[in-house]
């Protein structure tokens, strides 16, 4: 059936077909050509620079074929998009902003609106042409009544991004704004809200701190802690592969004969008059008597080494067969011929026995030879089916994986049938698998199939205490697919550690190159290149932590990529077929990782294997790389002056006006995260009393003030529950059970640095200094009173505070200088602060 041909490209008025895509304002990379206009299937980014976290395919803008106008019009509007100081503009009175929009958003701006010309054309409205402001908000309403707010947003962006350019645009008027500037997430959401409100938020949301504090830890599990062994195991199968047997020299071997060469054999051949050609005697297979057989002529010409030199394949003969032919009928209308049996013909002839090409086997004795050498090792063992697969039932040898560790991968498939068909050398087999020299593979997996699904023991596996209080090594095992799997989760544990504590966007992370560790402005830091919102593709700085260093430098050592850190795990391999007209040659392996994929698999297998890994499970959330950005922007907005930091390492300070909003709208918290850092804050507290608590065993008093003997009362009782407990005495020692119980005791124990507050509304003294209905929430620090208020307490920790102020006061008060209204201030503060430190000097003079 004949393809259905495109219909032919349609010119444009405004852009001449030679017009390089990427003009003025670009920087072309040495080596490549821009695309021009008249590309009517594709452009292709691949010459202004493709960042690592996209694909190639991803880099690339399609126009369609089925609509000629549709077509033309995208291709304007991108031409547009991408060279927005075209004279073409400019006389048509477009003016757009010198710097060209982004090649990423020149593609989905195509994308979306190209959906919308095909909507339009289903519900009768035609191409992007002749709409009216209702039409548009028409077709955006009914393409986007399934998608979430933040999809609806880009097409509106689009249709708008299409009427700043319209006038260059074929068969498009010039239309208004069908919103009338409403902003793009509020026609999204068709809701009016406060015009701040939408300044400060984003809709990016933070990761869950049960998902993210679990999925951190694992990740540095693998980094810290496995890192060692993947890579030992790398070498060790690195060294297992290189030691396989070595190819046969290639006297030894048959090698496949090229067209030319058959053709050349055959002219040869019916060159000697003394050959004869073999005819059938009478009918044999379907064939009339008198036809020349052949496949043994085949054999007889190559010496057994093709018989298809006359084959028809598929009912079709081909040029060539008719060419071979038709010299061999030739041959036979001269006399040159004789008549044979066909069942007897090979015989007659003493015609060849067929060798398939580059599949003659070693001799007999030889192969025994291989095979007796080999069984003879007891740490070879042979490769059993541990289940049943498409091939065999469970239990039965793997002939090709077994043939490939005797003779090597080159030669295992000419090679294996040699086992599994020769009766004697079976019998050598399965006598040696009766002794028990094999090893269980399961082979029903792709991934795990043939030789990858051969283990490997790890008798040096790093020990792990596993939850339920064992201890053993985390792998006792492993194959080459597994491995595979390992490095993909070391790989993932690496992107995954540095993404959320440098707080890089994933093109950031991904654009990390070697040795990219650094000081700057005297702390730790790493270099990569910036791609967002700025084509000179800087390269900035970015602080990191000790951790961070070390999972940067294991996933230098990890990468094969000569420059990148984050590659495909498969290198490269150098193809015969040319990727593309330029003649580069065709690859697999690249530089860049889908970080979507590589997250979800790494969740899924922690999820799968944590038993065995002594790790704990990650709760099911949706994780993104631009949500490890904004989360750990939250987790780090709570430090003093941190907006500034902040938006130093989100890299918003180039533009300060802007910058703050945004980096504060970064660092705002969700409310798991306040309830989270509350949770912490009681913790801390906790852990502050466990020191208290070992003195307060001694029967000594531990603080003064107030509040003391609230204090004292409550470590009391915990300690009498813990020696009451005989569970809970033998844990004496442990911190943890102790902190539990002292925050169960003390829920509102705020810390501070003068004093400590066991905060109870009615007794506030602060409390006072609000209204009604804004008291019993939480105790005010700045209107504390630390010698009058019930709930306030002093240890031996604050004493040097306050004994310092008790000094600086009694200064105060000598000087004959000052005011009688100061001194009478001064006297009055004197006499609070003499209360405290007389308690502390007289009930824990000792312990100051």
């Amino acid at each position: 059936m004949m393809g259905r041909h495109s219909p032919a490209p349609l010119s444009s008025a405004s852009f001449r077909n030679d017009e390089p895509v990427f003009g003025n304002g670009h920087q072309v990379r040495e080596g490549f050509i821009s695309p021009v206009f008249g590309d009517v299937g594709r452009w292709s980014g691949e010459c202004i620079g493709r960042p690592a976290n996209r694909q190639p395919a991803d880099w690339e803008v399609f126009f369609p074929g089925q609509d000629p106008l549709v077509n033309v019009q995208l291709r304007e509007m991108a031409f547009a998009w991408l060279n927005p100081t075209h004279t073409v503009l400019r006389r048509a009175g477009v003016f757009l902003a010198a710097e060209p929009m982004a090649f990423g958003t020149v593609k989905a701006h195509c994308l979306k609106l190209q959906a919308l010309a095909r909507r339009g054309g289903e519900l009768g409205l035609g191409g992007l042409g002749g709409w009216d402001k209702e039409d548009w908000k028409l077709i955006v309403a009914d393409q986007c009544a399934e998608l979430d707010p933040s999809t609806v947003a880009t097409y509106v962006s689009g249709v708008r991004a299409l009427r700043r350019v319209a006038a260059v645009v074929s068969d498009i008027d010039p239309f208004d704004d069908p919103w009338d500037g409403l902003a793009a997430t509020k026609v999204a959401s068709q809701e009016r809200e406060d015009e701040s409100a939408e300044a400060d938020g984003l809709s990016t949301p933070d990761i869950p701190p049960s998902t993210w504090w679990a999925l951190l830890r694992a990740a540095w599990t693998y980094i810290h802690v496995l890192a060692p062994d993947i890579f030992s195991w790398r070498e060790d199968f690195e060294r297992r592969t290189a030691e396989l047997p070595a190819p046969k020299p290639r006297a030894d071997r048959v090698e496949a004969l090229k067209t030319a060469d058959l053709d050349a054999l055959l002219y040869a051949w019916l060159a000697d008059p003394g050959h004869l050609v073999p005819l059938l005697a009478k009918e044999w297979q379907g064939s009339a008597a008198g036809t020349p057989i052949w496949k043994t002529l085949s054999r007889i010409i190559t010496n057994g080494r093709n018989q298809d030199l006359f084959t028809i394949r598929k009912g079709q003969l081909t040029k060539r067969v008719v060419t071979r032919r038709t010299a061999v009928l030739a041959a036979v209308g001269e006399g040159r011929c004789v008549t044979v049996h066909g069942p007897t013909a090979w015989r007659t002839l003493g015609s060849p026995t067929y060798q398939p090409q580059s599949r003659r086997p070693a001799s007999r004795d030889q192969l025994d030879e291989d095979l007796k050498r080999w069984l003879a090792d007891p740490d070879n063992r042979i490769p059993v089916r541990a289940v049943e697969d498409l091939h065999d039932k469970a239990g039965t040898p793997v002939w090709a994986t077994l043939a490939r560790q005797i003779w090597g991968p080159r030669d295992a498939a000419r090679s294996h049938p040699c086992l599994k068909a020769n009766r004697a050398r079976s019998a050598m087999i399965r006598k040696a698998m009766e002794a028990g020299q094999i090893v269980l593979v399961d082979s029903t997996e792709r991934s795990r199939a043939g030789w990858r699904s051969l283990p490997m023991p790890c008798p040096q596996a790093t020990v792990v205490t596993r939850k339920d209080g064992t201890s053993g090594p985390w792998r006792t095992e492993i194959t080459q697919g597994e491995l595979d799997d390992e490095l993909r989760m070391l790989r993932a544990a690496c992107y995954i550690f540095i993404a959320a504590l440098s707080m890089m966007r994933d093109s950031e992370v991904q654009e990390i190159e070697r040795n990219p560790l650094v000081t700057y402005f005297g702390s730790p830091a790493i270099t990569s290149r910036k791609t967002k919102l700025d084509p000179a593709r800087p390269e900035l700085f970015w602080w990191i932590s000790e951790p961070v260093v070390e999972a940067i430098a294991v996933a230098e050592a990890l990468s094969w990529h000569p420059t990148h850190l984050f590659a495909t795990l498969e290198p490269p391999r150098q193809g015969t077929r040319p990727r593309r007209s330029d003649g580069r040659p065709r690859k697999i392996g690249r530089n860049g990782i889908t970080p979507a994929d590589e997250i979800d698999f790494f969740i899924e297998r922690i999820n799968t294997t944590r038993d065995r890994l002594g790790a704990e499970e990650i709760p099911a959330a949706h994780v993104r790389p631009h949500m490890f950005r904004k989360t750990m922007s939250a987790i780090a907005a709570r430090e003093p002056d941190s907006e500034i930091a902040v938006g130093l390492q989100l890299k918003h300070a180039a533009r300060r006006a802007m910058a703050n909003r945004t980096s504060q709208a970064y660092g705002k918290m969700d409310p798991e995260w306040a309830k989270e850092f509350d949770q912490e804050l009681e913790h801390a507290a906790a852990l502050k009393l466990v020191g208290l608590l070992g003195v307060r065993r001694g029967g000594e008093a531990v603080a003064v003030g107030p509040g003391a003997a609230r204090l004292h009362a409550g470590l009391d009782k915990v300690i009498e529950t813990m020696n009451s407990n005989p569970l809970l005495r033998a844990q004496i020692a442990d911190e943890r059970v102790e902190a539990a119980l002292l925050a169960s005791e003390f829920p509102e124990l705020h810390l501070g640095t003068i004093n400590h507050c066991m905060f109870d509304a009615p007794q506030a003294e602060c409390q006072d200094q609000l209204p009604e209905d804004q008291r019993g929430q939480a105790p005010l620090l700045g209107a504390c009173e630390p010698a009058r208020c019930r709930n306030s307490l002093v240890t031996r920790s604050h004493a040097p505070i306050w004994i310092s102020e008790e000094e600086d006061l009694m200064e105060m008060a000598k000087d004959r200088r000052i005011a009688p209204p100061k001194r009478e201030s001064v006297l009055i503060r004197l006499s609070d602060v003499r209360r405290v430190t007389d308690a502390l000097k007289n009930g824990m003079g000792d312990n100051l």
